[in-house]
């Protein structure tokens, strides 16, 4: 009779020529046993990577409020890409309206009416936004000349030239002169996105319409030749424009209007020069 076939394990004392203990197992209790040790070893990893906080360092692990955060983030990019659409095709019309050359048509049938968003795209108000805007309503009458500055926060403004100054006489705070040094370039007041170019402009001169993030967008009229092209990125503080047109020897004169969420407001707000 064939004898079965068993591995042996001893552990022995060298030094003294005797076996301290010694096991006798079969192939099939080996791998049983083994089997069972790797099962263990797993159940033990799983239960030690749950219920302790090592489960937030594995890779792309998201915490519960992390992954709250994201997702209203990315309900609120929704929404706004939708109103910035909407902002796009108001200045569209607007600047069609404008526009001395083009052939005359009725200009709102050049511009897709955008559909009214529906109430579920839209997240609800924080508790602290809605404390907010109720508390400058009742202050400001939700002005848009204080609102517009605090927007205005959130973006890093650059000089429109070096040495610019507001002309101390103006006629219209809507559209106020600046003044800058002769052959001075004249720069885009913050990030943004070239959305026309008038040359020649009605006014006088060239003009440029930039698009800016939070809801702002700015004009800049009696500008000379222009250094970008419509649909242009451009950063803030970067040249739009070689030199102003008009002004007395030494110095240009440039005109610019903004606008935030489609109302105007004083520029001089929001550049905060002269302060």
């Amino acid at each position: 009779m064939k004898a079965k076939k068993r591995y042996r394990i001893a552990i022995e004392d060298e030094s003294r020529l005797r076996q301290v203990a010694a096991v006798s197992v079969s192939p099939a209790i080996l791998w049983t046993g083994g089997f069972a040790c790797v099962i263990l070893l797993v159940a033990f990893t799983s239960l030690l990577i749950m219920a302790t906080p090592i489960r937030t360092l594995m890779p792309g692990y998201l915490k519960k409020g992390e992954r709250t955060e994201a997702k209203e983030g990315l309900l609120r990019i929704d929404s706004i890409r939708d109103a910035y659409r909407i902002n796009s095709l108001y200045l569209t019309n607007i600047l069609t309206v404008l526009d001395t050359d083009r052939t005359p048509t009725d200009s709102l049938l050049n511009v897709t009416t955008p559909n009214e968003l529906p109430p579920d795209s839209l997240l609800p108000s924080s508790p602290r936004e809605i404390e907010f805007i109720t508390r400058m309503k009742d202050k400001e009458q939700y002005n848009v000349g204080i609102l517009a500055p605090l927007a205005a926060e959130q973006l890093r403004i650059y000089p429109v030239a070096s040495g610019a100054t507001i002309a101390e006489q103006i006629q219209n705070p809507l559209k106020p002169r600046i003044l800058t040094p002769k052959g001075s370039p004249i720069c885009a007041a913050a990030e943004g996105r070239v959305i026309a170019i008038q040359n020649p402009a009605p006014e006088g001169g060239s003009a440029i319409v930039l698009q800016h993030d939070n809801g702002f967008a700015s004009r800049y009229s009696h500008l000379g030749t222009p250094a970008v092209s419509p649909g242009a990125h451009v950063d803030g503080g970067s040249v739009i424009a070689h030199g102003a047109t008009g002004g007395a020897t030494g110095s240009g004169i440039i005109f610019m209007e903004m606008w935030y969420d489609g109302n105007p407001v004083e520029p001089a707000k929001v550049l905060r020069i002269n302060d």
